[in-house]
């Protein structure tokens, strides 16, 4: 009966092992199909890390390199995704970092014939600066040094002051002597006060008078017809005959009384039209007035009337 029991409990164990070993199996196979779902890039830390360079502070040939070496980087990838022998799925590759931890990748020597910089000749400049600004971080100016450098900084300012204010003159009489494509008439002449007709009236007589000298006559009347006659040419008005200056005057004065009768007329007529609306407005007053104290007396007439009984309440029935 014993050794019954000891083949039962063994023949037990092994199909729980066996069970347990198949459970296992699934389960890794199953996970294996979820990892294999995943993207490499996503799931293991630098699988699609092609070292990417910071553009900013490059020169322009350099960032033009960098991009066509990773246009060509993409290309080879995608190339390689269809190679069987290349490992393109994330089990393949975590397998292989698995198996190989720490892959030493092709050191490429530096190019010193390009005059591009590379990424790592800037981060080196980064930590030697880094590393200078930590080393003189306490290390400060003497007062005497720092004075001296103020008093050449105000020095160069000023220098660059004067210079700019002497190139703006040596402009401004550059730009005197220039000549424009017009024409120069010359100065401009104050322009003479147009004389009134009175005035002109008075300078016509006085020439007439001179004219009817003897001595004097010929001479005026020449040098006047020659002034005349140059004025009229230039464009001007001459008003050198007496009459009609007159003539003038009196059309001027009828025009002027014409224009007060106008406007005499027009204020007359804004008043009376003023003076009516006034009238107008104080007349619908008093009729608002009368219509009021009306509705009022008939108000109050309505109320002394008794119902049942036409006519107001004169006294009582029984008297």
């Amino acid at each position: 009966m014993k050794k019954k029991k000891t083949s039962s409990t063994a023949a037990a164990a092994t199909t729980t092992t066996t069970d347990l070993k198949t459970l296992i199996r699934s389960h890794s196979a199953f996970f294996d199909h979820l990892v294999s779902l995943v993207p490499p890039k996503f799931y293991i830390s630098g699988a699609d890390d092609d070292d990417r360079p910071y553009f900013n502070g490059l020169s322009k040939a350099a960032k033009a390199s960098f991009r066509k070496q990773s246009r060509e980087n993409t290309k080879k990838s995608r190339r390689d995704r269809f190679n069987p022998e290349i490992p393109s799925s994330t089990l393949d590759l975590l397998h292989q970092s698995l198996e190989n931890p720490n892959p030493k990748k092709p050191e490429t020597p530096p190019n010193p014939s390009s005059g591009s910089v590379t990424y790592e000749e800037l981060r080196a400049r980064l930590r030697q600066r880094i590393e200078d600004l930590r080393s003189g971080r306490n290390t400060r100016p003497k007062p005497h040094d720092t004075h001296k450098r103020k008093r050449e900084e105000e020095e160069e300012v000023e220098e660059q002051l004067r210079e700019e204010v002497k190139e703006e003159k040596e402009e401004k009489l550059d730009l005197k002597d220039l000549s424009y494509g017009k024409i120069k008439l010359g100065e401009k002449k104050n322009k003479k006060k147009k004389l009134s007709k009175a005035q002109a009236l008075e300078k016509a007589k006085r020439l007439e008078e001179l004219k009817k000298d003897p001595e004097k006559g010929e001479v005026v009347a020449k040098k006047l017809s020659w002034k005349t006659a140059a004025s009229r040419a230039a464009g001007e008005k001459v008003h050198d005959d007496p009459k009609l200056i007159k003539e003038s005057i009196k059309k001027e004065k009828k025009r002027q009384q014409k224009h007060a009768e106008k406007w005499k007329e027009r204020v007359d007529s804004r008043e009376t039209a003023r003076k009516e609306k006034q009238k107008m407005r104080t007349d619908n007053i008093k009729e608002r007035i009368q219509q009021k104290k009306a509705r009022r007396i008939e108000k109050r007439e309505k109320k002394l009337m008794r119902p049942g009984f036409e006519g107001r309440k004169e006294g009582y029935i029984n008297h």
